[in-house]
């Protein structure tokens, strides 16, 4: 669905006047509309970790603690745990807090086999500083959670043709109790609704994990290696 077809079939949910247009549309109910369906975009690409919203992105460092390049545009928030070093094939520790850097800033020498990274000022910072040439590699989470018709990546709806990435009925509902909180009105049954398909969503977002009552689950980072008796 696009955005002219999301507020429309809100519309006749709420029998109001299906618009022609939402955006450049001078009337005040549709042009609230369009910014209750932004504020639903924003906050449900915020509310999980969506797979629609995964992007991976690799670098090459300097040897700086600031890393230049290393966050994207369109970043939003890590993937926890996805942070690596391709060149040295070590996972990285992060995101250390405030604490843990400054602790490390603090120490006249600090050496250890993985590297750790934290994001300040919307600059990615390793420590201790790395050698020039290696690869990192994460995956992140893009606020760009619309679309153009022409495929380009948005952080919010511009166009009546622009398409959500999210579940547009998702949208749909949320935009609903929105409008409906907006004017005063009673929203709480459309609001729990919302909550009950949006707990559906995030539970099929992705597949789940398998999980094993044995006792040691099958690890692909350990093919062939036995238990134990290795000598």
């Amino acid at each position: 669905m696009s955005l002219l077809s999301i507020v429309q079939g809100v519309s006749g949910r709420l029998s109001l006047p299906q618009p022609s247009a939402v955006v450049g549309s001078s009337d005040k109910q549709v042009i609230q509309l369009l910014a209750l369906a932004n504020e639903e975009g924003t906050a449900l690409a915020r509310r999980h970790g969506w797979q629609a919203l995964a992007e991976e992105q690799t670098f090459v460092t300097v040897a700086s603690p600031a890393q230049g390049a290393a966050l994207p545009a369109d970043f939003d928030r890590f993937v926890p745990g996805s942070v690596f070093n391709r060149s040295t094939r070590r996972p990285m520790t992060g995101p250390i807090t405030s604490r843990q850097w400054q602790w490390i800033q603090a120490q006249p020498a600090y050496s250890t086999a993985c590297l750790a990274f934290r994001e300040r000022t919307g600059q990615f910072l390793i420590a201790p500083t790395p050698p020039a040439g290696e690869t990192i590699a994460y995956e992140y989470l893009s606020r760009n959670w619309a679309r153009s018709s022409g495929g380009a990546a948005q952080s919010a709806f511009l166009a009546d043709a622009d398409k959500a990435l999210l579940d547009e009925e998702l949208i749909a509902l949320g935009l609903r109790w929105r409008f409906l909180r907006a004017k005063g009105l009673d929203y709480a049954e459309e609001m729990a609704s919302y909550e009950r398909e949006l707990e559906q969503a995030m539970a099929r977002d992705g597949g789940s994990t398998a999980v094993s009552l044995t006792p040691r689950p099958a690890d692909p980072d350990r093919v062939n290696i036995p238990d134990g008796s290795f000598g």
